[in-house]
């Protein structure tokens, strides 16, 4: 008797869907009353709304995102950079972007940035752990004792940027960031200075651990949403 009546109890809770996603400005940031907000986050609310899944959206530091998002059963991860390395490691469900990206600098910095400059180990940079941008930072030359690893998210990161502690990062530039002014003060703080060479494509993303039928449920609810044209974006 137990059994039973355990049973419907522990599929409704086995269910339960976890989406970790990171602070990004406008886009995707947490809202007074705690909830994750932004034109990123409707995005994926539409399409697991449409999926008819009974799922929470948490943010969290990009590290601890990407770590639970590859080790625990039922967990979706967004906006998650989609690479050969990561190939294999995930389903790519939803495409959430397609964007350039950007070098800056603080908009009163007028030295020149360039790989020359960068690897000659006189700029510092900064970049979230866990984060692509860590490698690409290193890819255009900059010495690893150069580069600071902030632990929490793109925020943080902009904050050691105005405070003088390092002289460049990468960031998108999409919905106005980092140019938005999100209270802070730090609309119009910064400048490209330099333009990468790769387009970079973002994803609603499950570990390859997530049960099947939740990816087919995803991947189902964007197609019928695509096919009606009814999705609020499609890169």
């Amino acid at each position: 008797m137990m059994l039973l009546v355990c049973l419907p109890v522990c599929a409704a809770w086995s269910a339960d869907i976890t989406v970790y996603t990171e602070y990004y400005g406008r886009s995707n940031h947490r809202a007074e009353n705690g909830e994750i907000v932004g034109e990123t986050a409707d995005l994926v609310r539409q399409v697991l709304d449409d999926a008819a899944l009974n799922y929470t959206i948490k943010l969290v530091p990009w590290n601890r995102a990407y770590q639970l998002a590859t080790h625990f059963d039922n967990t979706l991860i967004y906006a998650l950079l989609r690479k050969p390395d990561r190939e294999e490691k995930f389903h790519w469900l939803v495409p959430i972007s397609e964007t350039e990206l950007y070098l800056y600098a603080r908009a009163d910095d007028d030295r020149v940035f360039d790989r020359t400059s960068l690897s000659a180990g006189q700029i510092r940079g900064v970049c979230q752990l866990g984060d692509v941008t860590c490698s690409m930072l290193s890819d255009l030359g900059m010495p690893q004792s150069m580069i600071i690893k902030v632990k929490e998210n793109h925020a943080e990161a902009t904050r050691v940027m105005m405070a003088g502690r390092a002289d460049v990062f990468i960031a998108q530039h999409l919905h106005g960031y980092p140019f938005e002014d999100d209270g802070d003060g730090r609309k119009g703080q910064f400048k490209v200075v330099l333009k990468l060479e790769q387009t970079q494509q973002f994803f609603l993303a499950a570990g390859m651990q997530v049960d099947p039928a939740v990816v087919r449920a995803v991947r189902s609810a964007h197609a019928r949403l695509k096919a009606g044209d009814k999705l609020l974006w499609q890169p």
